[in-house]
Formats: C-alpha cells, sequence, structure tokens
C-alpha cells in the first residue's frame, strides 16, 4: 500500500483501506443503535482474549499471502457486528462509487498491498490460528529518483515509471543520453533522438554487447562493459540480458526477472506474468516499518482465530495504529474487527477465498481524516467526520437514521452508553463542520469547550476526553469488506515510505 497519499486519484483506495483498518478494535458495552434497547449481557465490540499457540512474531509464521483482491461489500452483505442477527455494512452504499477505483489499484497500479502472515493451523479443526496484516511494497524506488517500478503508461504508450531502478540517472522524464547505448528515458529505446522510434544512424546499427540484437533493432542496453548479475549459467554482463524476447538465448534475455529492470525493452520493467504480485508465483513483498511496534512485532493482528474445517473465523479483535498520509501520522482508534473466510490449501500454500472483514469506522478516526477530498462531498479542511455528520450529504447515501433533532446517528454504539450524536449549528456553510458532539450519556461538549479533557489544539469536541483519559465520541459506522488473499514472499521491512 502507498502510505503516503498526495493526489485525488488516490482517496477512494485508502478511503476503502481505511475500511479495513477501520474496522477493528474498541471497548465498552453496546445497545442496539435502531431499537435503544438495553445493553446485552456480552459486549459484542470487547476484544476476545489471546487464544493459546504461536507466538505472532514477524516472518516466523507458516504460510504467507497478499491480498489479491479488494472491495467494499454490498450493503446487504458483511458480518453482524452488534448481535441482532444481520450483516452490518452502512459503507456499502457507497461500494459502487468506490470499487472501480479500487479494483484498477489492485490489479492494474498495484498501489496498495496488503501482505498477511498465518500462525498455527490453517485446515482441519483449530482452536487457535493466528494472523498478522502489514502494510507491503511493491512498487519500488531503489535508486532514489523520484520514480518507481510502476507498469503505468502514458498515452503514448512510454513508461510513466523506471526501467532500471538502480541508476538514478535513468527513469521516464529523463532526457536520452546520445551515444551511452542506454535507454535512458524508458520509452524501450536507446540512443534515439525521437521517442518510441528506434535510432537509425551507422552507431545505432553496431553491436557492442554481442548478443546479437543492435540498438537499431530495438537493444534498449548495448553497453560494451556493464555491471555482472547472476543467472543459471553464471554470471552474465546485464546488456546481454536485455533486449527484445523475440532473440531470446539459452540466458533467457529478454525476460522478465522481477528485479526493477526492464529486460525486454518495452520500458516497463517487472509487467510480466511472472511478476505479478497477485499471480501464484510468489513474488516477494517486502512489507514497510510502519507495520512493526518498537520491538518489530507486527501492530495489525488477529490472535484468537478458529478454524472449523476450512472456515477461518477470527474475532472481535482491538486494532490502533498510526497510518502517514501525506505530512500528518493519522492514529487511528478502530473498533470490533472480524473476519470471516475460507481457506484452500494447495500442497504447501495456503488461499483465502471469499473472506470478509466487518467492524467500525469510529468517530475519533473519521475526524483524523481531513486532507482528503472525494467530489461533491468532502473538501479539505473539512473531515470525513463533518461530511458525514455536519450537512449530512454522505449521511444520505449512507441511509444513516435521524433523531428526533434532525440530526444523523452514527449506526453502531461501541462504547454501551446509548448513541452518540454530532451536528453543525450552521450546516449551510461550505464547507460545514461537526462544532457540538452530544455523548450517549447525555454530555454536550462544543467546539473550544475548555472544561473538558481534550488533545486537539483546536479543541474539537470529538476528540474529548472522559475522566480516565479515553475518548468519549467512539461509536461510528459499520463497514465490511471483501477480499482475497494468494501466496507470496514476505520480504524485508522497508524504511522508506512510498508514494510522491
Amino acid at each position: 500500500m502507498r502510505t503516503r497519499l498526495s493526489s485525488s486519484r488516490n482517496i477512494l483506495p485508502f478511503l476503502c483501506l481505511s475500511g479495513l483498518f477501520l474496522s477493528c478494535g474498541g471497548d465498552g458495552g453496546a445497545m442496539d443503535p435502531m431499537t435503544m434497547d438495553q445493553t446485552p449481557k456480552v459486549n459484542p465490540f470487547a476484544a476476545k482474549p489471546e487464544c493459546m499457540g504461536d507466538k505472532v512474531d514477524f516472518k516466523k509464521g507458516q504460510r504467507s499471502l497478499v491480498v489479491s483482491n479488494l472491495e467494499i461489500a454490498a450493503g446487504n452483505q458483511g458480518i453482524d457486528l452488534d448481535g441482532d442477527g444481520k450483516p452490518d455494512n452502512k459503507l456499502g452504499a457507497i461500494s459502487s462509487l468506490a470499487n472501480p477505483e479500487l479494483e484498477g489499484t489492485f490489479k492494474e497500479k498495484h498501489d496498495v498491498m496488503i501482505p498477511m502472515e498465518f500462525f498455527g493451523p490453517t485446515s482441519g479443526d483449530s482452536q487457535c490460528t493466528k494472523f498478522a496484516m502489514y502494510l507491503g511494497q511493491f512498487l519500488k524506488d531503489r535508486d532514489g529518483d523520484g520514480k518507481d517500478s510502476s507498469w503505468e503508461t502514458e498515452k503514448n504508450g512510454t513508461s510513466k515509471g523506471d526501467c532500471n531502478d538502480y541508476d538514478k540517472n535513468v527513469a521516464a522524464g529523463k532526457p536520452e543520453v546520445a551515444g551511452n547505448r542506454m535507454d535512458d528515458d524508458c520509452d524501450g529505446f536507446a540512443d534515439n533522438p525521437t521517442q518510441k522510434t528506434p535510432a537509425s544512424d551507422a552507431a545505432a546499427k553496431m553491436d557492442l554487447d554481442g548478443d546479437g540484437v543492435t540498438v537499431a533493432e530495438g537493444d534498449c542496453d548495448d553497453r560494451a562493459t556493464s555491471p555482472m548479475i547472476p543467472t543459471d549459467e553464471g554470471m552474465t554482463p546485464l546488456a546481454k540480458l536485455r533486449h527484445p524476447a523475440k532473440m531470446a538465448m539459452s540466458i533467457a534475455a529478454g525476460t522478465e526477472r522481477c528485479d526493477g529492470v526492464d529486460y525486454n525493452c518495452d520500458g516497463i520493467p517487472d509487467n510480466a506474468a511472472q511478476c505479478n504480485p497477485f499471480a501464484d508465483a510468489n513474488v516477494k513483498i517486502d512489507v514497510q516499518n510502519v507495520s512493526l511496534d518498537a520491538q518489530s512485532q507486527p501492530i495489525l493482528s488477529f490472535k484468537n482465530g478458529t478454524v472449523k474445517g476450512d472456515k477461518l473465523t477470527a474475532g472481535p479483535s482491538v486494532f490502533r495504529v498510526a497510518v502517514p498520509i501525506q505530512d500528518q501520522s493519522l492514529e487511528l482508534e478502530l473498533s470490533g474487527a472480524r473476519v470471516e473466510g475460507k481457506f484452500r490449501n494447495v500442497g504447501n500454500l495456503t488461499y483465502l477465498d471469499n473472506a470478509v472483514l466487518g467492524g467500525v469506522l469510529q468517530a475519533v478516526s473519521l475526524a483524523r481524516l481531513d486532507k482528503l477530498e472525494v467530489s461533491g462531498f468532502l473538501k479539505p479542511p473539512q473531515s470525513l467526520f463533518d461530511a458525514v455528520f455536519a450537512n449530512g450529504a454522505l449521511a444520505e447515501v449512507l441511509r444513516l437514521k435521524k433523531d428526533a433533532a434532525g440530526h444523523y446517528l452514527p449506526d453502531m454504539d461501541v462504547d454501551g452508553d446509548g448513541i452518540e450524536t454530532f451536528w453543525a449549528t450552521d450546516p449551510e456553510k461550505t464547507p460545514a463542520f461537526v462544532d457540538v458532539c452530544k455523548d450517549g450519556d447525555g454530555t454536550i461538549i462544543k467546539n473550544g469547550d475548555a472544561s473538558h479533557p481534550n488533545d486537539d489544539p483546536k479543541k474539537r469536541c470529538v476528540f474529548a476526553k472522559d475522566s480516565k483519559g479515553n475518548y468519549r465520541f467512539v461509536d461510528g459506522i459499520s463497514a465490511a469488506l471483501k477480499f482475497s488473499a494468494v501466496p507470496a514472499k514476505l520480504g524485508d521491512v522497508v524504511t522508506t515510505m512510498v508514494g510522491k
């Protein structure tokens, strides 16, 4: 996943992914938000204790996967969070809006990567199966030139990324250097004065690296000397591996090696079936350091799963995670996550099919998402919290109920003291902001109120705390995501953030 987002095209994927991360954790009792019945005897949002079994320790699991498909579940799909026998998923109302963009993110851009690692049995009856979820990195910028190994192309077919991610002088947008026998601008051709057109001068018709292909014939790396790299036939000059596959030699020239270098001279590295992170090829996915705590332990983990036959059930779990986005770190409070899915084991490989993750997007977390933009609903500096509860445009789409005063209500009472209410005293203002918060116990707090603990410098009411230092306003919106996962390999922890 790109954990630092700066363009509007990334907003919906992040919103969807926030549905994943904003679907976990919580405490306190719960009341049925629709009927306001008495608090259930069993709190449906309380975290289930960790079961006995293997320790959750990064890269020590028996099986690793990567989420290969992710979408917001439809409104009638999801997990029963509050114990009323019905699936809870208010976010499903925007599934048709968000899912096409999210599918493109997974299948084409590879902006979002979510590796997983399982600890303990994943087949047969097991009373204890644990797993961790990470933020992963597939598109890398190894040479620090500001371009990663993206598969995206311009309208003219020229790469948008980096065709040699080990050379900072090579990337899309760089000038083509005449005579160096390399593809500097990642259009697939070396030494060509016109993009996407091979050079045709006398020098271009020479074969300096002796691989049988000239620059004029499409060789994008014809250096007489180049770095030596290992192959099945021993150490081989890099240049001899980089030319069109039509002249493929026994050393697999022109075949992508999934290492950030364009070998088949189409200007794009790693864009072959064997390099697809969602294929069955066990492509290595690097894990980002924000996925681990100070002791290098996974932050997002389920430690109470069970497997009956091939069905996985896990949660409720408590997640609290800081996700970097743009220039801020968003500390997300997440409530009552549950996962249900089916395992499919093929040899020593494990697949997770038709899985659903459900939980609650808490009010305090929605309020922290204040640099996003969703056309017609959300405009910075307004937060997602404001977009839902201040003027009601998004609340109408989500089909939230209203109280007697006409204020939109969360559908999940996480802390069990009654549904919290939020509203803007000036809902016609553009953009409108929530400035009054009413706790389920009847306490009303307004923006700027200094009589209640509050860790927000602007003293927004949603960040008010109780006498024990806990956030008061944790009720929220139910969400459910559908996903599948396929085998992959976990790489080393990387220390740099992805995203420009």
